[in-house]
């Protein structure tokens, strides 16, 4: 599954970076660590890149990352997708079955996301995004599971229960932005300000993301 999911990803981005001008490609991404609309089409193709050459040191910590975009950041954007194209297989063919951690699928998801709020463009088809949604929605739960029980539902019904405490904190959210939140592309304020009950703690709000708390909101897309 993981693979498909690369896959189309990868074409869908490909495609829009092909028709992006320059002064879209020179776009900050506000999600990222000062990137550009380029860079993060850098850092994509250079974990590919890495995968296919099976150089791993410091995966996935942001010196990483950021070899990706250094190495590529004057390079064209025909030249990054001709080298994406190339490394793609590696890459899906390195996938587990299921989600079952951080890996280079849910990264593409994660990237597609940002480069679309970037740029003001729409949020892709959940079918996209649901399978990480179905997994991660659990993360800020376990996380916090011994501040006591967390029960996530989102637009669709769909719910995710952690937690053994007697103290229950329920929170209610559009499925999109809950995943967005879980990938820490939403601010402590856009966290807080989502359906809870009772208000939450800052500790719960702190640890709702997996790469840690951001004070700056987020562009959010249409549906």
């Amino acid at each position: 599954m993981l693979d498909a999911i690369y896959r189309a990803a990868h074409d869908r981005i490909a495609t829009l970076a092909g028709e992006l001008t320059d002064d879209q490609l020179r776009i900050p991404v506000p999600a990222t660590p000062g990137w550009s609309v380029h860079e993060v089409l850098a850092h994509l193709v250079g974990g590919a890149a890495d995968v296919l050459a099976q150089r791993l040191d410091g995966v996935p910590g942001d010196s990483w990352t950021a070899r990706h975009v250094a190495e590529r950041r004057h390079r064209p954007v025909a030249e990054l997708l001709d080298e994406w194209q190339n490394a793609s297989p590696a890459v899906e063919s390195s996938l587990p079955e299921k989600h079952t951690g951080p890996n280079l699928a849910a990264d593409v998801i994660c990237h597609e996301a940002d480069l679309r709020e970037a740029l003001g463009l729409s949020r892709t088809d959940r079918e996209h995004w649901q399978p990480f949604l179905d997994v991660m929605g659990y993360y800020p739960g376990r996380r916090l599971r011994d501040t006591g029980t967390l029960v996530i539902s989102d637009e669709l019904g769909q719910q995710w229960r952690c937690g053994s405490g007697e103290s229950v904190t329920e929170l209610r959210a559009d499925g999109y932005e809950l995943l967005r939140g879980v990938f820490s592309r939403r601010s402590r304020r856009q966290i807080a300000a989502w359906d809870w009950s009772p208000e939450p703690s800052a500790q719960l709000v702190d640890g709702f993301g997996a790469f840690g708390p951001r004070d700056d909101d987020q562009p959010i897309p249409a549906a």
